[in-house]
């Protein structure tokens, strides 16, 4: 857990006051917090950095840095905030697209599991880039966090799913609700971070949610969700370095010099430019197969 003079600096950070007492109104109030202010970003993967798990480094890269992270780190800092003030908290084993890929998808996630005196229990997940900005109530339903909906039901074995609002993303995760150790996660997250076959090493992304859209960066292409726009969203290509520097240090909230800057947008470039091709090619084989 963070000690308080990291604390005061999480909470700096994420522009809130500590709450006098860990109560379920508090713990919205730092879940949507955490998420306004901190994007869901792989750019440390991107540029070859090992992704580390303990405390004091997710302090210094997501709060004193910052920066974002991906599931791990999130979910990983926000666990450390919320212990020290108080929470109830568990991390616990996680599988995103577990429901369609099988049961090798655990352990690629890392959700958090907070209980309050009664038995209510919330999930709170700050590592979804795509996901709610409000804990939600693990108990079967649906539930409506700003413009998009989310689900929790029970499939069994002390086994929950989780759905992800499907105008956005046909993307589901399972989880438990046992506790886990940090250490039992980062097998999978250094494969994850290092493997060329994983998708955090092939496509730069960062992912924000907020109240009304959600707004998503994959190398190029920066799509906003919006369920008041036509099709639903928008999508548009980023030009060219400074507007993809002003999206990142603006829209994103990310510290990041030039030199970082230039290496990130030569690597969106290429993944752009991949995709295209891959995407040409396919569209061939289909017209040849037809």
């Amino acid at each position: 857990m963070f000690d308080s003079s990291q604390l005061a600096a999480y909470l700096k950070r994420v522009g809130i006051r500590a709450p006098r007492r860990p109560t379920l109104h508090a713990l919205r109030r730092i879940h949507r917090a955490h998420i306004d202010a901190i994007p869901y970003e792989n750019l440390d993967i991107q540029l070859g950095r090992p992704i580390r798990l303990d405390a004091d480094s997710l302090y210094a890269k997501l709060v004193e840095g910052g920066r974002g992270g991906y599931c791990y780190e999130h979910n990983g800092t926000l666990a450390h905030a919320l212990e020290a003030m108080g929470f109830d908290v568990r991390r616990v084993l996680g599988g995103v697209a577990r429901e369609t890929e099988g049961d090798g998808n655990w352990w690629n996630h890392m959700p958090l599991v907070v209980r309050f005196p009664g038995g209510d229990k919330y999930l709170a997940d700050a590592g979804i880039g795509t996901g709610f900005r409000d804990p939600l109530p693990i108990r079967n339903g649906s539930y409506r966090v700003g413009a998009f909906n989310f689900g929790i039901w029970s499939i069994g074995d002390n086994e929950w799913r989780c759905s992800i609002d499907p105008r956005v993303a046909n993307l589901t995760f399972d989880f438990t609700l046992d506790r886990r150790e940090v250490a039992e996660f980062e097998p999978k997250c250094t494969e994850l971070s290092t493997s060329p076959d994983s998708p955090f090493v092939k496509t730069l992304t960062v992912q924000n949610p907020g109240e009304t859209d959600i707004w998503v960066l994959r190398a190029r292409t920066l799509t906003v969700y919006d369920p008041k726009a036509p099709e639903g969203k928008t999508v548009r290509i980023v030009a060219d370095t400074a507007e993809f520097a002003a999206a990142l240090r603006g829209r994103f909230n990310l510290t990041l010099d030039d030199t970082e800057i230039q290496a990130l947008w030569t690597l969106a470039a290429e993944q752009h430019e991949r995709k295209l091709a891959e995407d040409a090619a396919a569209e061939k084989a289909n017209k040849t197969s037809a």
